[in-house]
């Protein structure tokens, strides 16, 4: 019986291995399931990640674009991987 109990207990302390209390709470970690906090900050931060590569691109699209360089370009390429630096 103990051994029954003990094999039940390890079963249901890993069915919650995927789902820790740090999610619950608000920890963004790879591993939250969708619907706990941690899950929906880490989306938040991933789209905030996201759109700042986004304006950042864009922004240095149009410096290069300004400085009369055209895209696909030596001069275009070489301008990019300066501001990536």
């Amino acid at each position: 019986m103990k051994s029954f109990i003990l094999f039940a207990l390890i079963v249901f302390i890993a069915g919650c291995a995927n789902h820790p209390g740090e999610c619950a709470l608000g920890t963004p970690r790879a591993d939250c399931l969708p619907g706990t906090n941690g899950y929906a900050e880490r989306q938040r931060r991933m789209k905030a990640a996201a759109e700042e590569r986004s304006s950042k691109e864009l922004a240095d699209d149009q410096k290069c674009r300004s400085y009369g360089a055209i895209p696909g370009s030596d001069a275009y390429v070489s301008c990019r991987a300066q501001l990536e630096k």
